[in-house]
């Protein structure tokens, strides 16, 4: 089994967790080599492991990636700093806070 570069290039994980990504990347292990099969592993395979340190990473990856995507608009922004870059980009300057 072979599997072309360009149909690796195709895989998408903008907007998945682990539980999605993870069992793609079993999928993919599979069709890369018939030599490994990464479900008739047990859990403590460096394989298996190294595969769900993949998915861990691309997980936190999309999560942080959703959070800058978040902040870069005024109702989701959550960050003061983000919120100030963003209205002073739209000409207002917000006061900071005043004591009573």
């Amino acid at each position: 089994m072979s599997t072309k570069i360009e149909d690796l290039s195709a895989l998408s994980y903008t907007s998945k967790d682990f539980g999605s990504i993870y069992p793609e990347m079993l999928d993919l292990a599979k069709q890369l080599t018939n030599k490994w099969d990464p479900s008739q592993s047990n859990e403590s395979d460096p394989g298996v492991v190294l595969l769900k340190e993949c998915a861990f990473v691309a997980d936190h990856n999309n999560y942080n990636i959703d959070k800058n995507i978040l902040e870069a608009f005024l109702p989701s922004a959550t960050q003061d700093r983000s919120v100030r870059n963003i209205t002073e980009m739209n000409g207002y300057t917000p006061r900071y806070y005043v004591s009573a």
